[in-house]
């Protein structure tokens, strides 16, 4: 049997009138309800039995070992007028959106912003729309991109253009683009992205400069470990393996090396997890700088 679907129109259907006063028969006043059936309840020990709701067989999620479940963020208190850190983690997601796709060969894009001074940005790939609001310290999530050159457009909410510039995407590569401070505006700078293989109880380690302020600086671990020194501005270091475990993170100049860090935060690395360390400013003064470290788990 065919199924018939239509809409109706209420001003074509008939309307019954209501009675005229005293018409219609009498009102119930709803007092007298002796004539309604009552369904009875059962008798004691009739209706079968009460369930006792054991919870003892309910499954509970449980609470992660010491030191699973993350890395714990730590915020300092902010010494030298605000300065401190923080931890992004990026975990995999099982479909990466698309940003510019017009080919099967693409790469996947990311974009930070360092820079300081600026109202959040609008982020375009050849005047497609991929980030808005992009604020200070944060990192927009991976999105695929067409392998090759690439524009970059990165405005203000009221569409002043700051910079456009052409990026290089790798073709089934990762890379992360920095909007970061210079002495003459902004620029991008592109930071290419690799997964660890250090194993099940080892992990990667990194370290990037992207203050113009502080254009040489040293990162310790551990009171000095690890050390990765005069990193200078726009540098990215290669990775460096390092146990799983907890880690005491301190930045300073590097012309002052045995003296007080400029900021410290606290990690756990994970094994087979790669992790990179930003410094840049949160202000255009010298010392202003913090740190954002990311854990890009993709595996």
């Amino acid at each position: 049997m065919d199924t018939l679907s239509y809409m109706q129109n209420d001003a074509d259907t008939p309307v019954i009138p209501l009675p005229n006063p005293g018409e219609g028969g009498p009102v119930p006043d709803g007092e007298d309800e002796s004539n309604f059936p009552v369904a009875p309840l059962p008798n004691p020990g009739e209706g079968g039995p009460i369930p006792d709701f054991d919870e003892s067989q309910t499954p509970v999620i449980p609470l992660p070992n010491p030191g699973e479940g993350g890395p714990i963020p730590t915020f300092p208190e902010r010494p030298n007028n605000g300065i401190w850190g923080s931890i992004i983690t990026v975990f995999p997601r099982p479909i990466i959106p698309c940003y510019f796709c017009n080919t099967t060969q693409y790469g996947v894009v990311r974009f930070l912003n360092a820079a300081a001074g600026y109202n959040p940005f609008i982020i375009y790939i050849n005047n497609q729309m991929v980030v808005n609001g992009l604020d200070n310290a944060e990192v927009s999530q991976y999105g695929r991109v067409s392998a090759g050159m690439q524009t970059v457009t990165v405005s203000g909410q009221n569409g002043y253009v700051y910079i456009q510039k052409q990026i290089n995407v790798p073709l089934n590569g990762a890379v992360t683009v920095a909007i970061i401070n210079t002495n003459t505006g902004l620029d991008l700078m592109e930071i290419t992205d690799m997964n660890c293989n250090g194993g099940a109880n080892t992990g990667c380690f990194r370290v990037c400069n992207l203050s113009n302020t502080n254009r040489s600086v040293n990162v310790t671990l551990n009171g000095g470990a690890v050390t990765f020194r005069n990193v200078n501005y726009r540098e990215v270091t290669s990775f460096r393996y390092l146990p799983a475990g907890y880690y005491t993170v301190s930045v300073s100049n590097s012309s002052a090396f045995a003296g007080s860090p400029l900021l410290t935060s606290n990690i756990y690395i994970r094994g087979n997890v790669s992790y990179t360390l930003y410094v840049f400013n949160w202000n255009n003064s010298q010392d202003a700088i913090r740190i954002l470290i990311v854990e890009d788990r993709r595996n």
